[in-house]
């Protein structure tokens, strides 16, 4: 091709190029693109429509290059024509190295934005980026679930149609012209509190949105006023008795053994108050840091069963309830330790007891199933009410109707810690004002 080259460089000494010089230098081109994309499809496998779009291309390059009649040109194609025929074996020694070097940069490029994906995927916060007209143009899978569609659904829609108030939309403008990035609170779907962070992503006038929801933070730092409303009530109720007790007897009811006793009588009561709810928070704090575990040994259940009945026989009695216990023949043991279980069933009864109406009942029933022992705890109490029944285990929650009842809303707490504990699980059925029936759940032992 010395014929060509002299011509090149005739035609650059004289700072000019004739139109056939143009039309080679096109073709060289055209040629070095179609071997590049031919090799990438050669060693990527990219699939039949790729290939036939090489073919397809290698072809113009040919026709072209006959054209011009550049033998070698020619040539050049009909090589590339091999190569996607027989791979990349028959590339010329002078173009596999710079070409499997380009090919080695993409396959990392790709890589790279496979992991960067995957990365993105994995994030529990829903991720979008918005072009410059504020369409969404990537979503990760937690932007899916958030917003209740198909990613492919959401792709080119414009933010504004999820997150639809004024607020949000002024954020993104703001971001959008002052770069940097902004937090607000903001409404989603179904009306869940979103917390909602915009960043400038510096290309394009792109955006990346970050949604989280606020819907699990919320129920806690709820959950957590209860408790402080419900422990200071539960505090100073006890408290303020015992001062009244105390004063009446330092006023003169010492003198009078009759209203003396009394009033000592509603002291120690008070005191006991206090302290069963120290032990409880106490108990509960243990149960939630894992301390003092469950021993590993085989407990006799219905050994468990019968002591926590005898216990709270009285307390039925004085409520004027009957407390039955109906246990099989057998049952499996358990693995555990027997006085965590034993207060896991006091606490169950001493609640069945406490909302349950005079003349009323509480059974407690086991049997063996699915591998181990479910213990029943029945009244024929008030019941709860379906909004209640799935926060009753919760630590600190009280529902309404137990506003009137004495204790802070720990002890089922208490019992579902222990439960899970034992690898257990707790449930609770009720029907408004036909009673309830919490359940639990024991593995039996190997």
């Amino acid at each position: 091709m010395g014929g060509v080259g002299a011509g090149a460089t005739s035609a650059t000494a004289r700072g000019t190029m004739s139109p056939a010089d143009v039309r080679l230098l096109l073709a060289l081109a055209l040629v070095a693109l179609a071997g590049l994309f031919a090799y990438l499809v050669a060693v990527e496998g990219v699939g039949p429509t790729a290939l036939a779009l090489t073919a397809v291309c290698l072809a113009a390059v040919t026709v072209a290059a006959a054209y011009l009649g550049r033998r070698r040109l020619a040539s050049a194609g009909q090589s590339l024509f091999s190569l996607v025929r027989e791979g990349p074996a028959s590339v010329p020694a002078e173009l596999a190295e710079p070409l499997t070097a380009v090919a080695e940069a993409l396959r990392s490029a790709r890589e790279e934005r496979d992991l960067l994906l995957a990365a993105l995927d994995a994030s529990p916060d829903a991720l979008l980026v918005l072009d410059a007209e504020g369409r969404v143009r990537f979503t990760n899978a937690a932007a899916s679930l958030l917003l209740g569609r198909e990613r492919a659904s959401l792709a080119a829609q414009p933010l504004t149609w999820f997150v639809p108030q004024e607020a949000a939309v002024e954020a993104l403008r703001r971001v959008r012209r002052r770069g940097g990035s902004e937090t607000l609170t903001v409404d989603g779907p179904g009306g869940r509190p979103l917390e909602m962070t915009v960043a400038a992503v510096g290309v394009g006038g792109r955006l990346l949105v970050s949604l989280r929801d606020l819907s699990e933070a919320r129920r806690v730092d709820q959950v957590r006023r209860d408790f402080v409303a419900n422990v200071s009530h539960e505090l100073r109720t006890p408290l303020a008795a015992l001062r009244s007790a105390l004063e009446t007897l330092r006023e003169g009811a010492l003198d009078d053994p009759e209203a003396r006793d009394l009033f000592l009588a509603r002291a120690e009561a008070e005191a006991q108050r206090l302290t069963k709810l120290v032990e409880e928070l106490l108990e509960l704090s243990r149960l939630e840091a894992g301390v003092a575990g469950a021993p590993h040994q085989p407990v006799d259940l219905a050994q468990v069963l019968t002591r926590a009945v005898e216990r709270m026989q009285p307390q039925a009695e004085r409520a004027g309830l009957e407390l039955e216990l109906r246990l099989p023949p057998s049952l499996p043991a358990v693995q555990g330790d027997a006085e965590r279980l034993e207060r896991a069933v006091v606490n169950l009864l001493d609640n069945a007891i406490k909302f349950t109406p005079a003349g009323g009942s509480v059974t407690v029933t086991a049997a063996a199933n699915d591998g181990g022992v479910t213990v029943s705890v029945a009244d024929t109490g008030v019941g709860i009410e379906p909004a209640d029944l799935p926060r009753v285990f919760e630590r600190f929650y009280k529902a309404d109707r137990s506003r009137k009842q004495p204790g802070a809303g720990l002890g089922l707490a208490i019992v579902k810690h222990i439960v899970e504990a034992h690898g257990g699980r707790v449930w609770a059925e009720s029907t408004p004002g036909q009673g309830s029936t919490f359940n639990l759940f024991l593995p039996a032992s190997p």
